[in-house]
């Protein structure tokens, strides 16, 4: 996985596409990248801050539950973080979007009818990614 951008629709109607990985070299993934895959459970990416850049990023991704983080820098990191005292509170925050995942809303995205909808899961991942940094930062 050393793919530095993932373009968008690169994956779009990938109908039996049930998991991406990605290594810690990407910087973004634009458009609407995942559109449209419903098979998509898990996808594993580095936390990097503006690397979600598109809302719709995993419109009508319904199945999409869970989301790892890259080995790496970062990783190390949190890692560090979870031998020290407020490690609980640090593997709280990390497990935190696979428990948010599961309930927000797929959403839809169709060209053809004009309809969008980003659903939340977009959105539920990118404020996870900043909070999960805010942590590291304040904790370091």
């Amino acid at each position: 996985p050393s793919a530095r951008i993932v373009e968008g629709n690169a994956f779009n109607y990938c109908r039996t596409l049930t998991e991406a990985k990605f290594g810690d070299k990407l910087e973004s993934i634009k458009g609407v990248a995942f559109d449209n895959c419903p098979s998509l459970e898990r996808i594993t990416i580095p936390l990097k801050d503006r690397l979600i850049t598109h809302v719709n990023l995993f419109a009508g991704c319904k199945k999409l539950n869970h989301v790892n983080l890259v080995q790496g820098p970062v990783h190390e990191t949190i890692a560090a973080l979870l031998m020290e005292e407020w490690g609980n509170d640090m593997y709280e925050e990390i497990d935190s979007i696979n428990q948010i995942l599961p309930t927000a809303p797929g959403g839809i995205y169709c060209y053809e009818i004009g309809l969008h909808d980003d659903g939340g899961k977009t959105r539920a991942i990118r404020t996870w990614i900043r909070s999960v940094l805010r942590k590291i930062i304040h904790y370091k």
